[in-house]
């Protein structure tokens, strides 16, 4: 839509530009004018209000806001042109078109944003995926399902926070098939990644002692945005704007740790990199895969089942280090374990083992930086032993880390070097960057062959 708003800018200037002047060759205020429009275009519509869902919802409401933001624009243009003393070098008639045609372009494609939203939600492809989290008191979770599904979202699951006797039979989206339903908030979480959710609402039980920050605290634990339909006051909510869903009036509680514009950035990083890397390493993956094939009798590469983004399970491959065993228990390689090869061994200890990886990272089920990938049984294992370790499958996994950096990598004989691992981990998921990303990939050349790998 704001691409739309800026070319609706551009168009108007180049229809009047011929109504006035013809075939004749721009000159300088006018493009000057015209960059100087788009500019003010990306950060004043944003400003007041004037994209986003907010302005298409309902289409007269968000008109109206396009129309101050337009007027702005141009009042904004008009006071550096006065300021400049450069009035006159302007025509007054391909304003005045430039204005008209402008608008008239602005006014066209926000409608037909409007009715590309409407129909997209009647026909179910633009609607939001809903989990309904209810509290054991909570009233009129039925009339809020209705409500929602009737404006655009889709329920998926109802889910209340503590395990509930007599649970609450919500609607789904078309008023008959019913949603999901979990036993808890808690049980909820430890299945996430079996659905596809969106979002989800928090309707707390006005009656309930904890706070939002408790209540909710299951939920850090994914990649999910949550609001909350208030009950009451909770210090969560000072400060923090409401706005309408589906009518109804909700708060944003948490937001997933990367934004959709940081999940493009970082694919782009995954892409552009990741392809570099896997054709810069080509010809020593060759190499590799020769010795590994001429070493022990097997397949060249590994592959197994991992645990990935929001736990969604994906197949990760390795060169293949060990010789071909059945080991029910996936235990994890030790100092001068027997299973591992000549050849394997070197692999290991360069890791050379993990570059067949590129190509999860260019396929996109890994990104070249983010919490290492463990196997199923370790998940279930140290899931159960640590409160905070799912947290670490709100971000793809990587081929490098902020752990393993750090010096948490390797074997993890003992429960505090995974807390630790975790707690590496989360540091990055909270506090990711662009920046952080390529400063993690320049320090793994240097822990390649850090003690621990083998």
């Amino acid at each position: 839509m704001q691409i739309t708003d800026v070319l609706s800018m551009v168009f108007g200037a180049y229809l009047a530009h011929i109504v006035r002047f013809g075939d004749e060759v721009p000159d300088r205020p006018e493009l000057t004018a015209v960059g100087l429009s788009v500019i003010i275009t990306l950060l004043v519509f944003p400003a007041l209000n004037a994209t986003g869902l907010p302005a298409l919802e309902n289409p007269w409401r968000g008109l109206k806001r396009a129309s101050r933001a337009f007027l702005a624009v141009f009042l904004v243009l008009a006071i550096i042109a006065f300021g400049l003393q450069i009035v006159e070098d302007f025509s007054r008639i391909w304003v005045g078109v430039w204005i008209a045609a402008a608008y008239f372009s602005l006014v066209c494609t926000r409608i037909w944003w409007s009715g590309f939203l409407k129909h997209g939600i009647e026909t179910g492809v633009l609607r939001e995926r809903v989990a309904l989290i209810h509290g054991a008191g909570t009233r009129h979770v039925d009339e809020v399902s209705r409500q929602l599904g009737r404006n655009g979202f889709e329920i998926q699951s109802v889910v209340p926070i503590d395990p509930s006797p007599a649970p609450i039979q919500a609607v789904g989206s078309d008023g008959n098939s019913a949603p999901r339903r979990h036993e808890s908030l808690d049980a909820f979480v430890q299945d996430f990644g079996t659905e596809t959710i969106d979002r989800a609402i928090l309707m707390p039980d006005a009656t309930d002692g904890r706070s939002l920050r408790q209540v909710a605290g299951p939920l850090r634990m994914i990649s999910l945005d949550v609001d909350v339909i208030p009950s009451g006051y909770d210090p969560a909510l000072v400060g923090r704007v409401p706005r309408l869903a589906g009518g109804i009036p909700v708060v944003n509680l948490m937001t997933r740790p990367l934004s959709d514009v940081d999940v493009l950035v970082k694919r782009t990083e995954d892409l552009v990199l990741g392809t570099l890397f896997l054709l810069l390493a080509a010809p020593l993956m060759a190499v590799v895969a020769v010795l590994v094939k001429l070493d022990s009798p097997g397949p060249v590469l590994f592959s197994q089942s991992r645990a990935g983004f929001n736990n969604l399970p994906f197949r990760i491959y390795k060169f293949r280090s060990m010789y071909v065993h059945d080991d029910p228990q996936v235990r994890q390689a030790t100092r001068d374990d027997q299973r591992i090869t000549r050849v394997g061994r070197i692999l290991r200890k360069t890791s050379l083992d993990e570059l067949p990886q590129l190509l999860n990272v260019v396929m996109g089920s890994m990104s070249l930086v983010g919490p290492r990938p463990h196997a199923l049984a370790h998940d279930r294992e140290y899931g159960e032993l640590i409160s905070t370790y799912i947290a670490r499958h709100r971000m793809k996994p990587g081929l490098t880390g902020w752990a393993q950096v750090n010096g948490w990598r390797g074997e993890t004989e003992s429960l505090e070097k995974m807390e630790k691992r975790i707690e590496h981990d989360l540091y990055y998921v909270d506090h990711w960057s662009l920046y952080l990303d390529l400063k993690i990939i320049l320090l793994t050349l240097r822990v390649l062959t850090h003690r621990n790998a083998y």
